[in-house]
């Protein structure tokens, strides 16, 4: 049975060129009150950066999704990034959500939500040897031409405590650069870092897929250093639930991963190329050519098949923010980490 009633959330946030358009394909929720619904924040990146952005779309809910509208339906918020996502889980205001580490690791030491968070699938990771990397750029041109040489300069990334910061902290105090002291990072919404670096407001800025992709062939800027730089192969947000939403309704959590199984493999293969392009194409308006340049490919990021991460892969940017007095204990991921949700069995 489909659902009938559509509302949009309160908190839709229009990110770069995607704008208001984003919130239209995520309104559905069910008629029948049997049908749990899933509250979701998603971590601050536009599909097909985040994959649950584009899997959830009306195409894939009608002709691909076999638990939709069954097991579960979905209400998905747009957030600025993953701090922001885990304030909602706080909150009280949404069951699942994407996370990145140091989002997962500020809100587990600091016992900030009811009931404890459970880890349930990966995301994507960074620094996958073979794949796509985020990358901290400057202007081709810039002097500056190693870590070091960012000793006095502005640094952009997309929030405070994201991922991207973590990954910056690491690699600057790895090369004796104080990142409270010695840089001024700020904030800057992921879609205009790279015109924020070509007009010199930042000396160096991160670039996460997509908009690695579409500025990188341009040719004007270049990498100083990566994420991959930070903890090598590493995952950078993955997907967690309440305890509380997991324990009151454990088959919706398997729809809603099964599903999310389902939209990957529907994305990765050859045989959908044509439609899965266009369909992100209409929701980000990237060139249909751009798109086909990384989306999917070795130049996009690492995807597991199935939605396993190991611990060890969650484990190593939460062992570098104790290690770098981010958070004043160390946290064991495998305590927090559920895979058994997934499809599939994960490798152990």
């Amino acid at each position: 049975m489909k659902p009938t009633h559509h509302r949009i959330s309160r908190r839709v946030f229009t990110l770069g060129a995607a704008g208001a358009a984003i919130a239209a394909p995520f309104v559905s929720r069910a008629s029948a009150a049997t049908v749990p619904n899933i509250r979701y924040a998603t971590g601050g990146g536009i599909g097909p950066n985040e994959m649950e952005t584009i899997i959830f779309l009306d195409h894939l809910k009608q002709n691909v999704l076999k638990n939709y509208g069954k097991s579960y339906t979905l209400d998905m918020t747009f957030t600025r990034g993953t701090p922001e996502a885990a304030a909602l889980l706080a909150a009280g205001q949404v069951d699942v959500a994407t996370l990145s580490g140091p989002a997962f690791a500020t809100v587990i030491v600091k016992d900030a939500v009811p009931g404890g968070l459970t880890i349930i699938s990966d995301n994507y990771q960074d620094g996958h040897p073979g794949n796509a990397t985020n990358s901290f750029m400057v202007l081709k041109d810039s002097p500056i031409k190693s870590v070091t040489d960012l000793k006095g300069k502005k640094i952009g990334i997309n929030a405070f405590a994201s991922a991207v910061d973590l990954a910056l902290r690491v690699v600057l105090k790895k090369n004796g650069i104080d990142p409270r002291r010695d840089v001024e990072i700020v904030e800057i919404a992921f879609p205009n870092i790279a015109s924020a670096i070509r007009e010199k407001r930042i000396d160096c800025g991160v670039l996460v897929i997509p908009f690695l992709a579409v500025e990188s062939p341009k040719g004007d800027l270049r990498p100083v250093f990566t994420g991959g730089d930070a903890f090598g192969p590493s995952s950078v947000i993955f997907q967690v639930t309440t305890n509380v939403f997991l324990k009151a309704n454990p088959d919706a959590v398997r729809g809603f991963l099964a599903d999310y199984v389902d939209g990957i493999a529907w994305f990765y293969d050859p045989a959908n190329r044509e439609k899965a392009v266009q369909i992100v194409s209409d929701f980000t308006k990237s060139p249909k050519e751009v798109l086909n340049s990384y989306f999917a490919t070795d130049r996009d990021y690492y995807r597991d098949p199935n939605g396993c991460v190991s611990a060890q892969t969650v484990q190593k940017p939460l062992d570098a923010m104790f290690e770098e007095k981010l958070i004043d204990r160390r946290i064991e991921v495998a305590k927090y980490l559920n895979l058994g949700f997934l499809p599939k069995p994960c490798a152990p």
